[in-house]
């Protein structure tokens, strides 16, 4: 992630994928690679480059006279901001990589985007038509809705319609969220990679819209109050939430227990409390999204869901695996991807299985099922291996939260 990403970086990138993640309209999964192509489609239809036409079309119509799409990572931004994240010796500055446009790059303000906002109820640019369609969710094909509209996320918060989006570069943090019904928006910008916009412009929601709120306890009050009450479990209760949950290929949280407290910890992310609103319930700490465990009898827990932004996600329990029966030398060698023009070096060191890359931090492999390992990299976070009819490891598959069965072929 130290280098620089540009446009034609993507672009060529992208020329040598070979497959889809599935089906168009068959599923959802978060795309940056659709938004760059798409001003990538904006580019040449107009001869303009996207920062030009949307400058032209949209910042300077609405006034936003501090905005711009960011294209080139030489250019000197006056009054720009830079970004941080902290670690044990303090606060880091947190590198902006990014020279290309559609799905990132907006430099601007809360007074710039406010009016971007405010062009939602009066407008001055587009039409009726245009916004209706922005603000309709999507249909997959087999009927289902998952939230998503073009570019937004349509859903309720405390039963009053809203529609948001969030974003992170580098350190930097935003969010905005629209109550339609209401013509109120609320826009939150930080810099430091630990603030959690999200939540701080609900608690703003709160605040304004409180006459409009139900009257009854909300779920998100009581994930943010201290709660006097202690929630009483039953016996082995907590243990029965314990275990590893998939919620896409190779995305597990996993939940353990200590102490009559209960941790969850997402694929290439940290442990954090899960704190109780109820006997299955809990609020995951620090973030704006709450775990739910669905009991189903004597068989005991084997789903949970995760409610966050305004979307509900099911994760199914992994059935136990015996990791010390895996022969991890069976999944050595050097794998490469045509796709990526890069190689792996997969290599036992101690008891682990670990792969290698010469730009990057060494990748731990844990066995997950059979032919399949866990890697504790957000980007390498599942990986199948495919063997011959030999029974001999031949490659594998590569699987994260925005990409499904990126194919390496075994070349030694």
């Amino acid at each position: 992630m130290d280098d620089i990403i540009t446009k034609e970086h993507i672009l060529k990138l992208v020329s040598k994928q070979k497959d889809l993640n599935f089906l168009p309209d068959n599923e959802f999964m978060y795309c940056n690679t659709g938004f760059t192509l798409l001003a990538e489609v904006v580019s040449r239809v107009s001869g303009k480059s996207f920062a030009e036409f949307t400058k032209a079309n949209i910042f300077e119509p609405l006034q936003m006279n501090h905005t711009l799409f960011y294209d080139d990572h030489e250019k000197i931004v006056k009054n720009r901001t830079y970004s941080y994240y902290s670690d044990s010796t303090g606060f880091k500055k947190s590198v902006l990589n990014y020279a290309n446009v559609g799905a990132t790059s907006l430099f601007t303000t809360v007074e710039d985007l406010s009016l971007w906002a405010l062009n939602f109820s009066e407008l001055k640019i587009g039409n009726a038509e245009l916004v209706k369609t922005m603000n309709t969710p999507a249909v997959l094909n087999n009927g289902e809705e998952f939230g998503g509209a073009l570019g937004q996320f349509v859903g309720t918060y405390k039963a009053l319609n809203e529609i948001q989006h969030g974003g992170g570069d580098a350190g930097y943090r935003s969010y905005l969220t629209r109550f339609p019904d209401q013509e109120f928006s609320v826009i939150v910008f930080s810099n430091s990679a630990e603030f959690n916009s999200g939540g701080m412009a609900h608690k703003i929601v709160d605040i304004y819209l409180k006459e409009l709120i139900e009257d009854e306890v909300k779920e998100d009050e009581k994930m943010s109050k201290n709660n006097d009450d202690a929630i009483v479990f039953d016996n082995g209760i907590l243990d029965s939430y314990v275990g590893d949950f998939e919620l896409q290929p190779g995305f597990i949280i996993s939940v353990t227990e200590d102490n009559g407290q209960l941790f969850g910890k997402a694929t290439g992310s940290k442990v954090v409390k899960l704190n109780p609103l109820s006997n299955t319930e809990f609020a995951v700490e620090g973030v704006e999204a709450k775990i739910e465990f669905i009991p189903n009898g004597s068989i005991g827990v084997e789903l949970i869901k995760l409610h966050q932004g305004g979307q509900t996600m099911e994760a199914r329990r992994l059935k136990p695996f015996d990791a010390t029966s895996v022969n991890l030398s069976d999944f050595t060698g050097l794998f490469y991807s045509e796709e990526l023009s890069t190689a792996y070096v997969f290599k036992v060191q101690g008891e682990k299985l670990i792969a290698q890359h010469s730009k990057l931090s060494d990748i731990e492999l844990l066995p997950s099922k059979r032919d399949v390992f866990s890697g504790d990299a957000w980007f390498f976070s599942q990986i199948d291996f495919i063997r011959d009819i030999d029974n001999a490891i031949t490659g594998c598959k590569v699987s994260s939260a925005r990409v499904k069965n990126l194919y390496f072929e075994k070349t030694d």
